[in-house]
Protein backbone atom coordinates (compact mmCIF):
# COMPACT_ATOMS: atom_id res chain seq x y z
CA UNK A 1 0.00 0.00 0.00
CA UNK A 2 1.22 3.56 -0.64
CA UNK A 3 2.70 5.47 2.25
CA UNK A 4 0.10 7.44 4.15
CA UNK A 5 1.30 10.92 5.10
CA UNK A 6 1.49 11.55 8.82
CA UNK A 7 1.32 15.23 9.62
CA UNK A 8 3.35 16.76 12.40
CA UNK A 9 1.52 18.41 15.27
CA UNK A 10 3.37 21.73 15.03
CA UNK A 11 6.09 23.54 13.15
CA UNK A 12 8.76 22.69 15.73
CA UNK A 13 8.50 18.92 15.16
CA UNK A 14 7.73 19.03 11.43
CA UNK A 15 10.66 17.55 9.50
CA UNK A 16 9.57 19.50 6.43
CA UNK A 17 10.14 22.78 8.30
CA UNK A 18 13.34 24.34 9.56
CA UNK A 19 14.55 23.23 12.96
CA UNK A 20 16.28 25.31 15.62
CA UNK A 21 19.78 26.22 14.50
CA UNK A 22 19.34 24.73 11.04
CA UNK A 23 19.10 28.08 9.25
CA UNK A 24 22.39 29.47 10.51
CA UNK A 25 24.17 26.20 9.78
CA UNK A 26 22.76 25.99 6.25
CA UNK A 27 23.40 29.61 5.29
CA UNK A 28 26.85 30.01 6.87
CA UNK A 29 29.01 31.71 4.25
CA UNK A 30 26.12 33.50 2.56
CA UNK A 31 26.72 37.10 1.49
CA UNK A 32 23.48 37.91 -0.31
CA UNK A 33 22.45 41.45 0.61
CA UNK A 34 19.54 42.27 -1.70
CA UNK A 35 16.86 39.68 -2.44
CA UNK A 36 13.91 40.09 -4.78
CA UNK A 37 10.88 37.79 -4.96
CA UNK A 38 8.82 37.61 -8.11
CA UNK A 39 6.41 35.20 -9.75
CA UNK A 40 2.80 34.38 -10.56
CA UNK A 41 1.74 33.54 -7.02
CA UNK A 42 -0.36 35.77 -4.80
CA UNK A 43 1.06 37.71 -1.90
CA UNK A 44 -0.69 35.81 0.91
CA UNK A 45 -0.55 38.19 3.85
CA UNK A 46 -3.34 36.34 5.61
CA UNK A 47 -2.85 32.69 4.80
CA UNK A 48 -5.29 30.18 6.23
CA UNK A 49 -3.95 29.30 9.67
CA UNK A 50 -2.93 25.79 10.68
CA UNK A 51 -2.62 25.30 14.43
CA UNK A 52 1.00 25.15 15.53
CA UNK A 53 2.39 27.03 12.52
CA UNK A 54 3.45 30.67 12.33
CA UNK A 55 1.58 33.10 10.12
CA UNK A 56 4.53 34.64 8.24
CA UNK A 57 4.43 34.17 4.43
CA UNK A 58 7.28 32.28 2.77
CA UNK A 59 9.11 35.34 1.31
CA UNK A 60 9.26 36.92 4.75
CA UNK A 61 10.47 33.66 6.26
CA UNK A 62 13.26 33.33 3.68
CA UNK A 63 14.34 36.94 4.17
CA UNK A 64 14.42 36.48 7.95
CA UNK A 65 16.50 33.32 7.52
CA UNK A 66 19.04 35.16 5.38
CA UNK A 67 19.15 37.98 7.92
CA UNK A 68 20.42 35.53 10.53
CA UNK A 69 23.77 35.61 8.71
CA UNK A 70 23.42 38.97 6.90
CA UNK A 71 21.34 41.27 9.15
CA UNK A 72 21.33 44.15 6.66
CA UNK A 73 19.66 42.12 3.90
CA UNK A 74 17.02 44.09 1.96
CA UNK A 75 14.06 42.28 0.42
CA UNK A 76 11.74 43.46 -2.36
CA UNK A 77 8.61 41.30 -2.64
CA UNK A 78 6.95 41.84 -6.02
CA UNK A 79 4.23 39.22 -5.59
CA UNK A 80 0.88 40.96 -5.93
CA UNK A 81 -2.57 40.48 -4.48
CA UNK A 82 -3.77 38.87 -7.70
CA UNK A 83 -2.81 35.86 -9.79
CA UNK A 84 -0.38 36.64 -12.60
CA UNK A 85 0.66 34.85 -15.76
CA UNK A 86 4.31 34.36 -16.68
CA UNK A 87 3.97 37.09 -19.30
CA UNK A 88 2.79 39.50 -16.58
CA UNK A 89 5.76 38.59 -14.40
CA UNK A 90 8.10 39.40 -17.27
CA UNK A 91 6.40 42.67 -18.27
CA UNK A 92 5.38 44.02 -14.85
CA UNK A 93 7.72 42.61 -12.23
CA UNK A 94 10.99 42.02 -14.08
CA UNK A 95 11.72 45.73 -14.75
CA UNK A 96 11.33 46.50 -11.04
CA UNK A 97 13.55 43.56 -10.12
CA UNK A 98 16.28 44.72 -12.49
CA UNK A 99 16.04 48.30 -11.20
CA UNK A 100 16.39 46.99 -7.63
CA UNK A 101 19.91 45.86 -8.44
CA UNK A 102 19.93 42.89 -6.13
CA UNK A 103 22.04 39.76 -5.97
CA UNK A 104 19.44 37.01 -5.29
CA UNK A 105 16.14 36.46 -7.12
CA UNK A 106 13.62 33.82 -6.04
CA UNK A 107 11.16 33.21 -8.88
CA UNK A 108 7.96 31.43 -7.90
CA UNK A 109 6.07 29.43 -10.50
CA UNK A 110 2.79 28.79 -8.69
CA UNK A 111 1.23 26.74 -11.48
CA UNK A 112 -1.54 29.09 -12.58
CA UNK A 113 -0.42 28.99 -16.21
CA UNK A 114 -0.55 25.19 -16.17
CA UNK A 115 -4.18 25.25 -15.11
CA UNK A 116 -5.39 27.26 -18.09
CA UNK A 117 -7.26 25.19 -20.72
CA UNK A 118 -5.15 26.60 -23.54
CA UNK A 119 -1.81 26.15 -21.79
CA UNK A 120 1.09 26.42 -24.25
CA UNK A 121 4.17 24.73 -22.79
CA UNK A 122 6.50 26.21 -25.40
CA UNK A 123 5.28 29.76 -24.84
CA UNK A 124 5.51 29.33 -21.09
CA UNK A 125 9.08 28.08 -21.33
CA UNK A 126 9.99 31.02 -23.54
CA UNK A 127 8.63 33.43 -20.94
CA UNK A 128 10.71 31.76 -18.25
CA UNK A 129 13.82 32.31 -20.33
CA UNK A 130 12.87 35.96 -20.78
CA UNK A 131 12.67 36.28 -17.01
CA UNK A 132 15.71 34.24 -15.92
CA UNK A 133 18.18 35.40 -18.57
CA UNK A 134 18.00 39.17 -17.85
CA UNK A 135 18.25 38.51 -14.12
CA UNK A 136 21.38 36.41 -14.59
CA UNK A 137 22.88 38.95 -16.97
CA UNK A 138 22.31 41.64 -14.33
CA UNK A 139 24.27 39.70 -11.73
CA UNK A 140 21.46 37.96 -9.90
CA UNK A 141 21.73 34.46 -8.52
CA UNK A 142 18.38 32.95 -9.52
CA UNK A 143 16.36 30.25 -7.78
CA UNK A 144 13.31 28.97 -9.68
CA UNK A 145 10.65 27.27 -7.53
CA UNK A 146 7.99 24.98 -9.01
CA UNK A 147 4.80 24.28 -6.99
CA UNK A 148 3.65 21.45 -4.77
CA UNK A 149 1.51 18.71 -6.31
CA UNK A 150 -1.29 20.72 -7.92
CA UNK A 151 -3.68 17.76 -8.02
CA UNK A 152 -4.00 18.07 -4.23
CA UNK A 153 -5.10 21.70 -4.52
CA UNK A 154 -8.80 22.64 -4.36
CA UNK A 155 -8.14 24.91 -7.32
CA UNK A 156 -7.22 22.02 -9.60
CA UNK A 157 -10.70 20.60 -10.07
CA UNK A 158 -11.38 22.10 -13.50
CA UNK A 159 -8.94 19.75 -15.24
CA UNK A 160 -8.47 16.00 -15.00
CA UNK A 161 -5.80 14.94 -12.51
CA UNK A 162 -3.91 13.05 -15.21
CA UNK A 163 -3.73 16.18 -17.36
CA UNK A 164 -2.55 18.32 -14.47
CA UNK A 165 0.03 15.76 -13.35
CA UNK A 166 1.41 15.31 -16.87
CA UNK A 167 1.67 19.06 -17.40
CA UNK A 168 3.33 19.61 -14.06
CA UNK A 169 5.84 16.81 -14.59
CA UNK A 170 6.77 18.10 -18.05
CA UNK A 171 7.02 21.68 -16.84
CA UNK A 172 9.21 20.77 -13.88
CA UNK A 173 11.56 18.94 -16.23
CA UNK A 174 11.63 21.96 -18.54
CA UNK A 175 12.28 24.34 -15.62
CA UNK A 176 15.17 22.20 -14.40
CA UNK A 177 16.71 22.20 -17.89
CA UNK A 178 16.34 25.97 -18.25
CA UNK A 179 17.82 26.55 -14.81
CA UNK A 180 20.86 24.42 -15.62
CA UNK A 181 21.29 26.15 -18.97
CA UNK A 182 21.27 29.61 -17.40
CA UNK A 183 23.31 28.84 -14.31
CA UNK A 184 20.33 29.03 -11.96
CA UNK A 185 19.01 26.74 -9.23
CA UNK A 186 15.75 24.79 -9.42
CA UNK A 187 13.50 23.53 -6.64
CA UNK A 188 10.57 21.23 -7.43
CA UNK A 189 8.26 21.18 -4.41
CA UNK A 190 6.18 18.37 -5.90
CA UNK A 191 9.17 16.03 -5.73
CA UNK A 192 9.25 16.01 -1.92
CA UNK A 193 8.12 13.29 0.48
CA UNK A 194 4.37 12.69 0.88
CA UNK A 195 4.46 14.55 4.19
CA UNK A 196 5.55 17.68 2.34
CA UNK A 197 2.63 17.66 -0.09
CA UNK A 198 -0.04 16.75 2.46
CA UNK A 199 -1.72 19.58 4.31
CA UNK A 200 -0.06 22.52 2.56
CA UNK A 201 -3.04 23.88 0.63
CA UNK A 202 -5.75 26.20 1.85
CA UNK A 203 -9.36 25.14 1.49
CA UNK A 204 -10.04 27.33 -1.56
CA UNK A 205 -8.20 27.92 -4.82
CA UNK A 206 -4.48 27.40 -5.29
CA UNK A 207 -3.17 29.17 -2.23
CA UNK A 208 -1.00 27.79 0.55
CA UNK A 209 -2.03 27.62 4.16
CA UNK A 210 0.38 28.60 6.94
CA UNK A 211 1.99 25.14 6.94
CA UNK A 212 2.49 25.41 3.19
CA UNK A 213 4.33 28.70 3.63
CA UNK A 214 6.57 27.18 6.31
CA UNK A 215 7.38 24.11 4.21
CA UNK A 216 8.05 26.15 1.08
CA UNK A 217 10.34 28.54 2.94
CA UNK A 218 12.28 25.60 4.36
CA UNK A 219 12.72 24.11 0.89
CA UNK A 220 14.05 27.41 -0.45
CA UNK A 221 16.46 27.91 2.46
CA UNK A 222 17.73 24.33 2.20
CA UNK A 223 18.29 24.74 -1.54
CA UNK A 224 20.24 27.94 -0.97
CA UNK A 225 22.29 26.22 1.71
CA UNK A 226 23.07 23.31 -0.57
CA UNK A 227 24.16 25.71 -3.31
CA UNK A 228 26.48 27.51 -0.89
CA UNK A 229 28.10 24.21 0.09
CA UNK A 230 28.34 22.95 -3.50
CA UNK A 231 29.89 25.68 -5.70
CA UNK A 232 29.53 23.40 -8.72
CA UNK A 233 25.74 23.77 -8.52
CA UNK A 234 25.98 26.62 -10.98
CA UNK A 235 28.16 29.52 -12.06
CA UNK A 236 26.12 32.00 -10.05
CA UNK A 237 25.73 30.16 -6.77
CA UNK A 238 29.24 30.26 -5.34
CA UNK A 239 30.28 30.39 -1.75
CA UNK A 240 31.80 33.75 -0.91
CA UNK A 241 35.25 34.10 0.57
CA UNK A 242 35.88 35.77 3.92
CA UNK A 243 36.16 39.20 2.33
CA UNK A 244 32.65 38.87 0.87
CA UNK A 245 33.81 38.97 -2.75
CA UNK A 246 31.79 36.88 -5.15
Amino acid sequence: MPERPVLATCEENDRCCLSDGETRRLLAGSRWRRMVVLGDGKADRRAERVNGYGSAPWPERVADALREVEPALACLNLLSGRVRQAADVRSRQLPEALAFGGDLAVVQSAGHDLMRPGFDAGAFGAELVRIISPLRESGYDVLLVDPFDLTRSPGARELDDKVVRARQHAQSKRSRTLAQRHGALHVDLSAGRPTADAGVWGRAGMVLNSRGHAVMAAAVVRALGEAIRRPAAGPGFRRTDESGAR
